[in-house]
């Protein structure tokens, strides 16, 4: 008896010693990597993302895995880089009309000045400081874009760094994804099968939210750029890509850019235009929201357009930028498992009933 509880003891000590000396190296591994989580989140949707590509170039055109991989990142790079080029030109062209706009306007009784003075007029809101106010608003304003393009620049070096950094563990999760899947089939408690199932559906989910996102905020752009040519803004192809970017933002993020267009036109004596355009946002967006976006995303993603939307929500206040990405991503994955749960009790619920027909 003592026989058998010491070496009950001993299993314990060992099986207690072994999961806390597992525990804490994965502890310590999570702290080693975890300034480079970002790197490892960002380049593991970059390598689903191209992983068609890499798998033409290997399968069908029969390269090595390496050039394979540098051939995809490489061609990402020029698809991402030459658009942006295009659109930062076209981004300072306008940049320095607003500039030129500002220095012309600010400080001078204008048709606008005249028109907010006669607001806050009206609501009994004194003017003789306005003016004074509004200055040591914008000199701290100017303090505070200052302030952040130095940091900005402070850490461009960072930023060059963690960027090369995602490709290189792009390159490495291309060549290494069966090596990669094998292992984790291996170590978790799922088969083959769920394992690539699992797989299969995160990647379609991501591949299919990364493109749908970049085809809304395309159209959004230029349905933007649109309303504010039409409507009498200057700049309009700034206006539009700051548009396109908002729509990003769930709920309110076109909202931001157009409610302070339609306002200037309005204080500006504009009344149609600005009516006008408050109008095109407000049906163009609602066309997107309800039309457009959901036969884009959800469509692709095979999803409900409201767990779309709470999954992009709960995403972003999770995990960033990436949580649009990553919302639908991981409530798609979530329905999987339950359906994997429902087979499984399936089976064992017929394993039992067969049993028991055959003790009967």
């Amino acid at each position: 008896m003592k026989t058998g509880l010491s070496a009950t003891i001993r299993s314990l000590l060992i099986v207690g010693t072994t999961l806390s000396v597992v525990l804490g190296l994965l502890f310590l591994l999570f702290r080693i990597l975890q300034p480079f989580l970002f790197v490892f989140l960002a380049a593991f949707i970059l390598s689903v993302f191209l992983n068609p590509l890499f798998i033409y170039l290997h399968q069908r055109l029969r390269l090595p895995k390496t050039i394979s991989a540098t051939l995809a990142i490489f061609v990402s790079i020029l698809v991402v880089s030459i658009p942006l080029l295009i659109i930062a030109t076209l981004l300072i062209s306008e940049m320095s009309n607003v500039l030129a706009f500002i220095q012309a306007n600010v400080g001078a009784r204008n048709e606008l000045t005249q028109a907010v003075y006669g607001y806050l007029n009206q609501w009994g809101i004194s003017t003789q400081n306005f003016e004074v106010e509004v200055n040591k608003y914008v000199i701290t304003t100017l303090g505070f874009v200052s302030a952040s393009l130095t940091a900005i620049l402070s850490q461009t070096f960072g930023l060059i760094l963690n960027g090369l950094l995602t490709l290189l563990v792009t390159f490495y999760f291309l060549i290494h994804k069966e090596a990669i899947i094998h292992y984790v089939s291996n170590v978790n408690l799922l088969s083959q099968a769920d394992t690539e199932r699992l797989t299969s559906r995160a990647t379609e989910v991501m591949t299919a939210t990364i493109r749908g996102n970049f085809i809304v905020i395309a159209i959004q752009a230029v349905l933007g750029g649109v309303g504010f040519a039409i409507f009498g803004l200057s700049s309009p192809v700034l206006l539009g890509a700051l548009y396109g970017l908002a729509s990003l933002i769930p709920l309110v993020g076109i909202t931001l850019v157009w409610l302070p267009a339609a306002l200037y036109l309005i204080l500006s004596g504009n009344l149609i235009s600005g009516i006008g355009l408050a109008l095109w946002a407000i049906v163009s967006n609602l066309l997107m929201d309800n039309v457009v976006s959901p036969k884009i995303v959800a469509g692709e993603t095979r999803l409900h357009p409201l767990f779309i939307l709470f999954g992009v929500l709960g995403g972003v206040q999770l995990f960033g930028l990436f949580g649009i990405i990553l919302g639908p991503t991981i409530i798609a994955l979530s329905f999987i498992v339950l359906e994997m749960y429902r087979q499984l009790l399936h089976e064992q619920g017929h394993i039992s009933r067969t049993s028991n027909r055959l003790r009967r």
